[in-house]
């Protein structure tokens, strides 16, 4: 218990019925206080709001129930007491279990009935503790989506650029192609020269608006993942079927940078969306090839352990740096690298593995050492084998 703390002789003053008075007549939580600060009365209300009984609190001093930052706040107002009779402000008090109560003091000077120096003053104590931490939680809440906003329009200027890049191609090539085809013929009446160029510009053109549809259909894809408008349809599939479909969709960019991708993946049945599982192992292994070097190597592989099944693609690149692996799977334009082809991506493609394996409760990680190349792993719940 606060022991009394010693004060010079005051004059004698009818505390009783200044108490009856004021606190008897007060449901809010009060205390009146002498010139000193030392506490002469308090009501119930104060009791249950600091959690003390009254014989624990009269007598002692009021800043023991200050916490350090508010003491000086009262010092102050106990040194202008003389000047204004009513002072309002906000203070942090100390419960008797140690916890913090965010308040506000209405201090009111308390006259002397013969008209000398006021004996004391009454505070009238309003818990907003409540309404403080609702503050905070609310400046929290803003905060956070400020920075959603911020990386949103990151992610966005990203993915302007991405669609930017072909369109530029497109653009271009079709120039060419005109300027070529309004270009005069030989005299003999065989094809122009520049004729001859249109088969490469129509490849060109063809390549940059795939990648511009890729970018596109990933970006309604992952609209779609965040609204929760993709249906899922979990099924027992067999990774290696699964595996052989994306492998000969990407088999001729492979070969044009002469890198081999090695499947051991067979007979490994998983539970899982068919769509989602196509489109994660398309992502992955694409992403594997693009990063490549040309004339290395993609390892596909899987293991089986207690029930859950753990797809692992290794590729031969350069790495991620250290620094940005903890950004990957965020919407930030940051963590994107060229690929060996020069082109960057926005990172869209890990973020809608993400999205499209935990909808099918399982999890997504990423392994990489500068210089050593990276790994991503998916594990899944494992599926039942046909005719089980």
């Amino acid at each position: 218990m606060l022991a009394l703390l010693s004060k010079p002789a005051r004059p004698a003053v009818d505390w009783d019925r200044l108490g009856r008075r004021i606190l008897d007549q007060s449901a809010q939580a009060c205390w009146v206080v002498d010139r000193e600060l030392v506490i002469v009365g308090v009501n119930p209300a104060l009791c249950a709001l600091l959690g003390y009984r009254a014989g624990e609190l009269v007598g002692t001093h009021l800043l023991a129930y200050m916490a350090e930052d508010s003491r000086s706040v009262l010092e102050r107002q106990a040194a202008i007491r003389d000047l204004t009779p009513h002072r309002s402000y906000d203070v942090t008090l100390t419960r008797s279990d140690g916890a913090p109560l965010r308040a506000i003091f209405n201090d009111s000077r308390l006259d002397a009935e013969d008209g000398g120096a006021a004996p004391g003053f009454c505070i009238f104590v309003t818990d907003i503790t409540r309404r403080f931490e609702e503050e905070a939680q609310r400046a929290q809440r803003v905060d956070q989506l400020a920075d959603a906003v911020a990386r949103m329009n990151r992610f966005l200027g990203q993915i302007c650029q991405e669609l930017k890049d072909p369109l530029s191609a497109i653009l271009g090539a079709t120039q060419m192609i005109s300027s070529d085809v309004a270009s005069p013929g030989p005299p003999d009446g065989g094809h122009g020269q520049g004729t001859t160029h249109l088969g490469a510009y129509a490849a060109l053109c063809s390549d940059a608006g795939r990648q511009m549809m890729r970018t596109i259909e990933n970006l309604s894809l992952w609209s779609r993942l965040q609204l929760n408008q993709v249906p899922f349809d979990l099924r027992s599939y067999e990774l290696g079927g699964l595996l052989q479909d994306v492998l000969e969709e990407l088999a001729p960019r492979a070969r044009a940078r002469d890198i081999l991708i090695v499947n051991r993946i067979v007979a490994t049945p998983v539970l899982g969306d068919l769509s989602a599982l196509s489109t994660v192992l398309k992502h992955l292994v694409e992403n594997a090839v693009r990063f490549s070097p040309s004339g290395s190597m993609v390892m596909l592989s899987a293991a089986l352990a207690d029930g859950r099944v753990t797809v692992r693609v290794q590729d031969n690149g350069l790495g991620i740096p250290e620094d940005l692996q903890p950004h990957l799977f965020r919407i930030d334009p940051h963590h994107a690298a060229p690929g060996a082809d020069g082109e960057v991506g926005s990172g869209l493609g890990l973020l809608i593995c993400k999205a499209l394996v935990d909808r099918m409760g399982g999890g997504i990680r990423v392994f990489s050492k500068p210089g050593g190349g990276t790994a991503v792993t998916v594990t899944l719940t494992q599926g039942l084998h046909a005719g089980m």
